[in-house]
């Protein structure tokens, strides 16, 4: 895939993020779960245990001087569905380790939909990017993704290398070459996107039917 094919198909990209979380994204960037909890101060073994295994519950934390701050809990996937999808030689706490080093964001409306009509009952802060400026600033640590990296409900195989470059990602392949239809479901960055202000055209601040109200999305 071309640069601008990923912005021309996808030229909005979404996060989602804990209500309230919004402005201390805008003043310290967008971190990974890891870089996160070492700006708040946690110890490498307190890392370790957060980022290499489930969380059943979010998480929050708090250090003088930042605002708090909730890590997501990881209720689409467990130890068990990880081991089914994974290769035999990757344990599960390997793939935690992985996802909780990226941000994330949803190039289309519907998985931000799926989700935070998984949360219903909490406040929500949608962050929405321009992809083209998001290529500019990140390109080089940009990843994409397939699947939906976070969840083994629908029991989709994957490997430490399902994450490729920009132009490393198939473009174009049918469905009945690859199994699946060849559209980016995930778009990741490695570790930070420290300037991520300059990327934001619009927030949303919510119960889930509120936002996806005003974004009108079913």
């Amino acid at each position: 895939m071309k640069p601008e094919q990923l912005y021309e198909k996808y030229p909005k990209l979404y996060h989602i993020a804990w209500g309230g979380s919004c402005h201390g994204i805008m003043d310290n960037g967008l971190l990974s779960t890891k870089c996160l909890l070492e700006l708040y101060g946690k110890s490498e073994d307190e890392i370790r245990k957060i980022t290499q295994n489930h969380r059943a519950t979010e998480i929050e934390i708090n250090s003088p001087g930042l605002p708090r701050a909730v890590i997501r809990d990881q209720r689409p996937m467990s130890d068990k569905g990880l081991r089914a999808v994974l290769p035999n030689e990757v344990e599960p706490s390997v793939w935690y380790d992985l996802i909780n080093s990226m941000v994330f964001f949803w190039p289309r409306k519907q998985s931000l939909s799926k989700m935070i009509k998984s949360y219903p009952e909490i406040q929500h802060d949608i962050l929405i990017l321009d992809t083209k400026k998001l290529v500019e600033l990140e390109k080089k640590n940009i990843r994409l993704s397939h699947l939906n990296s976070g969840s083994t409900r629908y029991g989709h195989k994957r490997d430490l290398d399902i994450f490729k470059t920009i132009e490393d990602y198939p473009f174009g392949f049918s469905k009945k070459q690859t199994g699946l239809k060849r559209v980016v479901a995930e778009v990741c960055v490695l570790d930070r996107v420290e300037k991520i202000s300059d990327a934001v055209i619009g927030m949303k601040h919510g119960l889930a039917e509120e936002i996806l109200n005003e974004l009108a999305i079913e």
